[in-house]
């Protein structure tokens, strides 16, 4: 029979080895698996690196369209008088009076508009029980946790305001052509 043994149910297996794995085998399948979960670590990271990136020019365009409805409004961009991203989420975020002439030419009218934008809690940099409010500003933040910045006048958009986001490394590399530009600004659409 060539080195097997029959039982007298039919199995064939191979003399003096027993039911059950070789160590080698044992390693190769735990090899596979490993291989297998880095590959998997590395795209589920690359997956949540671009919603981030995503959600951060969502913020970042949404704050631009904002500060552009907001000159319409008023004639001027929102003023930077916080010094950060808090005057955003003041100007931007806040009930406004906005003048219109009367339709039949009357008197100047005052006109309640609502905020511009709704602030949601994951984009402001809340401590621990405190809810949005753009009377008590506080700064927008980005996906990453870090500060968005803006500037009035714009370095970048001469005519407008700047908005970005110092990107995943944290760090502002503000001119396009760096190459570790990682960050997400209002003057570059794409990255």
């Amino acid at each position: 029979m060539g080195g097997f043994m029959r039982d007298g149910k039919g199995s064939g297996r191979p003399r003096g080895r027993a039911g059950g794995f070789t160590l080698v085998e044992l390693l190769v399948v735990i090899c596979i698996i490993l291989l297998l979960m880095a590959f998997l670590v590395v795209l589920i990271v690359g997956v949540v690196d671009r919603a981030r990136y995503s959600k951060t020019t969502s913020v970042i365009t949404m704050l631009d369209k904002g500060c552009h409805t907001y000159f319409l409004d008023f004639n001027v961009y929102p003023p930077n008088d916080k010094g950060d991203s808090r005057s955003l989420h003041y100007y931007l975020g806040r009930d406004r009076m906005v003048k219109a002439q009367h339709t039949t030419g009357g008197p100047e009218l005052q006109i309640r508009k609502p905020p511009i934008i709704d602030f949601n809690a994951d984009i402001l940099q809340l401590t621990k029980g405190q809810t949005p409010n753009a009377d008590q500003p506080v700064p927008i933040v980005d996906a990453w946790e870090q500060l968005v910045k803006y500037k009035l006048p714009g370095t970048w958009n001469k005519t407008t305001v700047d908005i970005w986001s110092p990107g995943k490394n944290g760090t502002d590399e503000l001119d396009p052509s760096n190459k570790d530009f990682d960050d997400v600004t209002n003057w570059v659409k794409e990255f």
